[in-house]
């Protein structure tokens, strides 16, 4: 076996077809990351002339030691359970990146480490690759350990996925826990709508994002980064933002007062009923005459990539965070999955902390397990120093800046 730099057209053929695929391993991403300084190589260990094994490496230079950094986000498309042909490809890699110029090569794996249910909680018997773990290491991999924040590593190491496979949209909808399934039919009742916006609508979902960003403490992506997404992924990417139409709202309201008016008897409750609704109606308008007859609640990006849809970065403004809005936006999105033949829908990123005590972060996974899929696991994220020497005073280079840029960060929150 050899390894053999493919081309583009050589990786897409044997991706596309890998169950290891995701959308960071894919021409598109390589696209995106290249406007950030990376370098894409397409690497592919042949047997006589059939491909066994490929990855696309990320490759930087690293300022602090003057080499390059090689990375491989979310692979390799490989086997990993072959450890025969996984030690052979990582024997051939390692060569390849030390002629590269390279000083160490980071991967994190699209492999689950336990399987786990709904609450988090590990099946009996269930699919467990501590052994695969255990065997990168022996091959000279540094893992970063069984994180369970999400500060730890380049990608989330726990996710929330729920299977679409075999299931009618009923089928889904009456899976979704009660509390979850009334918030939906809230967004329903109220109106409210669903659109799927292309670049041109950017500057308004950049600004839900920024906003969910400050409430929750992270820093946003500029819009040029979201804009040169677009253009990378093409029809790939999707942004689905909900928005509350005034005059539609009003008019279903104005609908069910005149549907209870219409009743003979009139009770005390009937009454309250057409109080509260009218008072929903005066809100409404002065919301209409704050904002602007149509304005836009939540919103949350998705990526497509084979039979999987992500959804990568949401977001909502605190504002109106009582109509529920991202109840709809990802009821909406489940829908739409499944009509395009998706088999697999992933919320993306959470933590590996259940409990609700103190735990910040227990909220955005109490909202994804409404929705009643499972926790996801990865085995987490590995280095393998190629330069040893240089590979540990990066390390320790890399430590200081982070704790002088939190530091920084600190001082500025004040």
């Amino acid at each position: 076996m050899k390894l053999t730099v493919l081309t583009k057209k050589e990786f897409k053929i044997f991706a596309d077809k890998h169950p290891q695929i995701t959308f960071h391993q894919t021409e598109a991403w390589a696209n995106l990351k290249k406007g950030n300084g990376w370098q894409s190589h397409y690497i592919g260990l042949k047997n006589d002339d059939k491909i066994v094994a490929a990855a696309l490496l990320l490759a930087k230079q690293v300022p602090i030691v003057k080499k390059k950094m090689f990375y491989s986000p979310r692979g390799f498309l490989i086997d990993f359970n072959d450890y025969k042909l996984l030690d052979e490809f990582v024997k051939e890699i390692k060569a390849y990146i030390k002629e590269q110029g390279g000083t160490f090569l980071k991967i994190d794996p699209y492999v689950p480490h336990l399987e786990r249910d709904v609450n988090g909680d590990i099946v009996p018997d269930g699919e467990d690759n501590s052994k695969l773990v255990e065997h990168l290491k022996k091959l000279g991999f540094i893992h970063y350990g069984y994180n369970v924040t999400m500060d730890k590593e380049l990608q989330p190491r726990w996710m929330f996925t729920l299977d679409l496979k075999d299931k009618t949209e009923d089928e889904l909808f009456n899976n979704i826990t009660k509390p979850t399934r009334k918030n939906i039919k809230k967004t329903l009742k109220l109106g409210l709508v669903m659109e799927e916006i292309g670049i041109e609508g950017l500057e308004e979902y950049k600004r839900i994002t920024e906003h969910t960003g400050n409430r929750r403490g992270f820093i946003d992506r500029p819009l040029s980064y979201y804009q040169e997404m677009f253009k990378a992924l093409g029809d790939k990417i999707s942004i689905i933002l909900c928005y509350l139409d005034i005059d539609k709202s009003i008019s279903i309201m104005e609908d069910e007062i005149n549907t209870i008016k219409g009743f003979s008897d009139i009770t005390e409750k009937r009454k309250e009923e057409i109080k509260s609704l009218e008072n929903k109606i005066e809100e409404l308008k002065e919301l209409g005459e704050k904002h602007g007859k149509k304005i836009a609640l939540a919103g949350s990006m998705f990526i497509a990539c084979e039979k999987e849809l992500l959804n990568l970065y949401g977001g909502g403004f605190d504002e109106f965070m009582k109509y529920d809005a991202m109840y709809g936006v990802q009821w909406h999105a489940i829908k739409t999955a499944k009509e395009k033949g998706f088999e697999l829908y992933n919320f993306y990123g959470i933590e590996g902390n259940f409990k609700k005590e103190n735990n910040p972060m227990y909220g955005v996974y109490e909202f994804k397990k409404g929705f009643n899929g499972k926790v996801v696991e990865l085995i987490g994220e590995f280095d393998l120093p190629i330069n040893k020497s240089k590979y540990k005073f990066y390390k320790f280079a890399f430590a200081s800046y982070k704790k002088f840029k939190n530091t920084i960060n600190r001082i500025k929150n004040k």
